[in-house]
């Protein structure tokens, strides 16, 4: 059981490492999105979002992780981001008003 213990605990490590990596990124999109904002620059950019998850998808793949993880994965890492560029360009258009 101690084994096991030992196991979960680096477990718990790693989320919280996962967990701040991804509150960084987050962090990053919101200061892109107010930079989209103060420039104009519309908020999809599907180029990109389609370059992120491609790279998101062989980079997994290059360290044993299935595709289609990684694609619904980064669904969800790209929809938030998105969800966080809305807020931001939303609040920022109401305070131009």
């Amino acid at each position: 059981m101690d084994e096991l213990q030992a196991f979960r605990a680096r477990i718990d490590e790693l989320d919280e490492r996962l967990l701040d990596l991804l509150a960084q990124r987050f962090e990053v999109c919101r200061e892109i999105a107010a930079h989209k904002a103060a420039a104009r620059i519309p908020i999809m950019q599907p180029g990109r979002v389609a370059e992120v998850k491609r790279k998101a998808i062989e980079n997994g793949r290059s360290r044993g992780l299935a595709e289609s993880f990684m694609a619904a994965l980064y669904d969800l890492v790209i929809a938030q981001a998105c969800r966080i560029e809305d807020e931001i360009l939303k609040a920022a258009g109401e305070r131009a008003d």
